[in-house]
């Protein structure tokens, strides 16, 4: 056995998973991962914050609090019906959702529609809770240049945008881990399939400043969309006017030239672009073409090379319409199509491995450390073809990853058994101490002795 440090580097846009929003709860990260086969870089959550609302739960969505016989669309709520942000409350699901994040090795992506009446305290009291979780990418009131959200509804451009760079400053002044998202819709232009500059609201006295002020930009948009439900449950020829659909071709073409308006915009510099929420609706398209048409497009993430785009999100991993690569609530689910057709696509975008195997690691003590989804350092293990399993006795739960660069989490205790591969590499990701804090390096002493016990060797045959 020999043992080298190895660091693990995206050569693709981050791949991300939405988990949890108006259409789908949040779904446990042990069940995403079994069903995917490796981790993603990043996980995706939707939250509104509205404290001061006079029906405000911060246990409970709008429409399950407010009840309105009088609704008949999505956001006719008085404020935006995601799951609460209520990282801030005692008992709040917020936090051990956001744990479960970071302890599966993904970055934390948060959207957070909010009141543009929260003081600066507020505020700073929003990006303060979320500086234990490493790596944040803070998307604030996403599709600013709609009109179907509560900050368009009772807001001009101007005031949004002006929202946005006053909440930029106070994440800057309180966190160096935490970026901005700047994000816009494209769904916008799917019927007449013409990006209209006049929609994009980025004129000087409307949003160029939070163009300009934001870490990262976002662009929102599907190939089909049955933007009718929940109240149409399907789309029929009357309800021509609640759903739109384009090919994969004009699907590309508009989020290209939204992106270069936007860099028009920026006085012709360009920032790293986010697709934080992408899909076919198979309400509009149906279950077969929606797994062509995510195939088609994550196959082309795959083969192709986007420098410009920093991550592209699968928006969503369950829900209950037609969005889902599992349709369903927390008890009751079924598999889509698209399901395997995604999962066997993202296994084939690999991570790069970087072996420092110019000579064996000889120290007693190594560290293991998982800062973000581009800073993963662990170890490189060769010659294990004679063991026949190995268990992890290192007390934190461990990533294996083989040379096909097939993923399995052991907890401690757990072991794996062996195929005849010669070298498999071993990581240590985030994890929870004994207080509850979250850790992003984990030391351990007599380093070669621990990983050679680790390993079980194979029972002689006797003939």
């Amino acid at each position: 056995m020999k043992i080298f440090p190895s660091t693990f580097h995206r050569q693709k846009p981050m791949l991300i998973m939405s988990n949890g929003s108006e259409r789908g709860d949040f779904i446990p990260m042990d069940h995403v991962f079994s069903r995917m086969g490796r981790i993603h870089d990043g996980i995706q959550v939707l939250k509104a914050y509205y404290p001061y609302e006079k029906n405000w739960s911060p246990h409970q969505k709008i429409s399950e609090v407010s009840r309105q016989h009088s609704v008949d669309f999505a956001w006719d709520y008085e404020y935006e019906d995601y799951h609460p942000f209520n990282l801030l409350v005692e008992g709040g699901a917020c936090q051990k959702q956001f744990e479960d994040i970071k302890c599966f090795g993904s970055d934390l992506h948060i959207t957070i529609a909010m009141d543009l009446s929260l003081s600066d305290a507020d505020i700073e009291r929003v990006v303060r809770g979320l500086r234990p979780y490493g790596r944040v990418f803070l998307r604030i009131n996403h599709e600013c240049n709609g009109n179907w959200f509560r900050f368009n509804k009772y807001h001009s451009y101007k005031e949004v945008s002006d929202f946005f760079v006053r909440c930029h400053r106070i994440v800057k002044a309180n966190s160096s881990n935490i970026y901005t998202v700047f994000s816009l819709s494209g769904d916008f232009f799917a019927q007449d399939k013409v990006v209209k500059d006049f929609f994009l609201h980025l004129t000087a006295d409307e949003m160029k400043p939070a163009l300009e002020t934001a870490d990262y930009w976002s662009l929102d948009r599907y190939t089909s969309l049955h933007f009718g439900w929940p109240f149409e449950e399907t789309v029929t020829p009357e309800s021509k006017d609640t759903y739109f659909k384009n090919t994969v071709e004009d699907w590309w073409r508009i989020i290209e030239e939204c992106y270069l308006n936007m860099i028009w915009h920026n006085n012709v510099s360009m920032k790293p672009l986010f697709i934080n929420e992408f899909n076919s609706d198979s309400n509009v398209d149906g279950l077969a073409l929606q797994a062509e048409i995510v195939g088609s497009v994550y196959d082309r993430i795959l083969r192709g090379d986007f420098p410009w785009l920093a991550g592209i999100t699968f928006y969503q991993f369950r829900d209950l319409g037609g969005l889902g690569l599992e349709k369903g609530d927390l008890k009751d689910f079924q598999d889509n199509p698209v399901l395997p057709v995604y999962r066997d696509t993202i296994q084939k975008i690999h991570y790069h491995i970087r072996i420092e195997d110019w000579e064996e690691w000889r120290h007693n003590e190594y560290h293991f450390s998982w800062y973000h989804s581009d800073s993963i350092r662990g170890l490189c293990i060769r010659d294990v073809q004679k063991q026949e399993r190995i268990v992890n006795s290192l007390a934190v739960p461990v990533y294996l990853v083989d040379n096909e660069q097939k993923w399995v989490r052991l907890e401690p205790k757990q072991s794996y058994n062996l195929s005849d591969q010669e070298q498999l590499f071993l990581l240590v990701p985030p994890y929870a101490d004994k207080h509850g804090r979250l850790q992003y390096s984990h030391k351990v002493l007599n380093i070669r002795n621990q990983i050679k016990d680790m390993l079980v060797v194979k029972s002689e045959i006797c003939y």
